[in-house]
């Protein structure tokens, strides 16, 4: 599976039917930052979830326990760790992310 980064308003534009009550969940996020999502070859029943805030992170994992979310500064000291340049933004992490584990080329 390739990885793929998407975000918030993707993800819910992709899902038919989506209540009144999930567009305002993900109002509340939007207000506090950016929220991408990364389909991950080792995740693949999953999406890793990146985050501005630890609050996001807080809301989340209130109505979602147990998925994988980072804030980008944990996704920083993730990747500045393991020898990446520094990523500044969500969407530098996701890229950096995605192109580091996609797997040797077929």
């Amino acid at each position: 599976m390739m990885p793929t980064i998407y975000t918030l308003q993707e993800v819910l534009g992709s899902q038919p039917g989506v209540s009144a009550d999930a567009r305002a969940f993900c109002r509340e996020l939007l207000q506090q930052g950016d929220v991408l999502a990364v389909s991950l070859g080792y995740l693949p029943e999953s999406l890793l979830w990146l985050v501005t805030t630890p609050d996001q992170v807080r809301l989340m994992r209130e109505i979602h326990a147990g998925i994988f979310v980072m804030t980008l500064g944990e996704a920083q000291d993730l990747l500045t760790t393991l020898g990446e340049p520094l990523p500044l933004t969500l969407y530098e992490v996701a890229e950096c992310l995605a192109a580091s584990w996609e797997g040797p080329p077929p």
